[in-house]
């Protein structure tokens, strides 16, 4: 056996598919749970993401009785949009420029301007308001009922919400919590050409 049939035969080597919605989904479903964040799967940012969406959706279904995954994934991705202008608009008061905001986005300043510069709109406001009145209504609850405290988990997610929404009313009463929102423009760093001599 030459060295070419060898390796040919130690090696399996996965079928080239193209897809046939007529035929069965020749890859990993989305209904089986293999679908989670694990190391063999993460190999740069895209599959990151792909974990995080795919776990998003399986939670969204999972949680949800008769959800079906398209329908999740349908919320998934509407919710991706909110919270996604969400990112923007904070980055805006923490003086991210236009064309900074742009940059991550691989698009021009204008467009990404047209699509986030009216965000967050009056309705979502008042959604966003709505969340920081639940956290305070939730660590309400947790103090007093203590006994929520002995599960470690649920006593880290309580410290969590606790931090998250005392940085909140210390932005509201103006504080400066990141020493970087001090800085009004964006520092970039020279190009090589730009180099003192």
């Amino acid at each position: 056996m030459n060295s070419e049939a060898a390796e040919n035969s130690s090696v399996e080597k996965s079928p080239k598919c193209t897809f046939d919605p007529d035929r069965p989904w020749p890859w990993v479903s989305y209904e089986d749970p293999a679908w989670h964040l694990e190391a063999w799967e993460v190999m740069d940012h895209e599959d990151l993401a792909d974990a995080a969406v795919r776990f998003a959706i399986r939670y969204l279904s999972g949680s949800t009785e008769g959800m079906s995954l398209c329908e999740a994934a349908a919320q998934v991705e509407g919710a991706a949009k909110r919270v996604v202008a969400d990112v923007v608009a904070e980055a805006r008061t923490q003086r991210y420029s236009w064309g900074r905001i742009a940059a991550h986005f691989g698009v021009g300043r204008t467009a990404v301007q047209k699509r986030f510069g009216k965000w967050p709109s009056p309705e979502r406001v008042e959604t966003l308001e709505d969340q920081y009145v639940r956290m305070g209504y939730f660590l309400t609850s947790a103090e007093s009922n203590p006994d929520t405290h002995e599960d470690e988990y649920t006593a880290r997610d309580i410290q969590d919400v606790r931090e998250t929404r005392s940085r909140c009313i210390r932005r509201r009463r103006g504080h400066v919590i990141n020493p970087l929102d001090r800085f009004h423009k964006v520092v970039t760093p020279r190009g090589e050409g730009d180099q003192p001599k």
